[in-house]
């Protein structure tokens, strides 16, 4: 640690020397601008004009099961730095070159640009400058509430084709919970801040954690659409399982605009509606019906815990 006088010069103004290692490493010179960012423990970070990060590669070996090679990818998508991976083997079998392929297409920004039965090079052309989590989990949160309204449909229409643009959704929720969780990773990187990025550690934490409900919930909405794809319901059962589906929609949709504005009132409202959406899963597990229903009645139940957990976060970000 270096330490610095201030003094000031007029009335005003406050002047502090820079280190000159420093300052002939970053090559200063009389007239250079410094980017100044303000950090949340009231420090300042300081970036000198023409400053670039070397652009990594990491290299992985082609030497174990496909399966864990692919979480090894999504893992360095999310936690690591790099502008490029490289997988390198004796041989990668066509199958492995499709599924890694397929892998690609769930991580936004990451492509692959050469390919041989040797060797498969992805680069990441991701610029996650002009991205914030506010507005992947405000993505998430259209997408969210467009499954839930399809699954309505579906249930009002007694519908199965609806079922399968559902379930392709959620593919695209996936996606954007992937690259969230990314940016929530650049965000704890104080060296690099986005000039969009308005939220706090605390509240990138709390996005963060919010944003694994909203996935979680479009998994349960994708398997209620499964399940109600291979079996038929009467018109009685299918009537409360709309009401239901509207509920957790509200429940929703109230609770992430809790999240976002830290409104503890209308947080507070989303867990006090618990109770009688409670009634009405007994209500629907109690219709007489030739075909179970459990499984749609379980999801249900899960989507409104997972409502009420991003409340509860809501509640807690309403205390800063």
């Amino acid at each position: 640690m270096d330490t610095r006088k201030v003094q000031i010069t007029g009335k005003s103004t406050y002047v502090l020397t820079l280190p000159k290692k420093w300052a002939s490493r970053s090559r200063l010179e009389a007239g250079s601008h410094i980017s100044i960012f303000y950090q949340e423990d009231g420090s300042l970070l300081l970036k000198p004009p023409g400053l670039k990060v070397a652009k990594k590669t990491k290299k992985l070996k082609f030497n174990k099961e496909l399966e864990h090679i692919k979480r090894d990818i999504v893992g360095l998508y999310i936690i690591g730095d790099y502008q490029a991976i490289e997988l390198a083997g004796d041989h990668i079998p066509s199958d492995a070159h499709r599924e890694i392929k397929e892998l690609c297409h769930r991580l936004v920004g990451l492509e692959i640009v050469e390919s041989s039965d040797r060797t498969i090079l992805m680069k990441n052309f991701l610029d996650t400058e002009d991205f914030t989590m506010e507005k992947g989990l405000k993505r998430m949160s259209s997408l969210v509430y467009l499954m839930l309204d399809e699954l309505a449909s579906a249930f009002e229409g007694n519908d199965r084709d609806i079922c399968s643009h559902i379930i392709a959704r959620d593919d695209d929720l996936d996606r954007m919970f992937l690259l969230v969780s990314k940016q929530h990773v650049e965000r704890l990187n104080l060296k690099k801040v986005s000039k969009h990025d308005n939220l706090s550690l605390v509240e990138s934490f709390y996005y963060r954690l919010a944003a694994n409900e909203v996935e979680r919930i479009g998994d349960h909405i994708s398997k209620i659409s499964l399940h109600f794809s291979y079996i038929v319901l009467p018109g009685e059962v299918l009537s409360i399982l709309v009401e239901l589906c509207r509920d957790c929609q509200s429940l929703f949709m109230d609770s992430t605009q809790a999240l976002r504005e830290s409104n503890s009132k209308l947080a507070n409202d989303v867990l006090g509606r618990e109770d009688m959406f409670n009634k009405k899963l007994i209500m629907a597990s109690q219709l007489p019906s030739e075909e179970s229903i459990e499984l749609i009645i379980d999801s249900f139940s899960r989507i409104k815990d997972y409502a009420s957990n991003i409340a509860e976060s809501a509640i807690d970000l309403s205390q800063l």
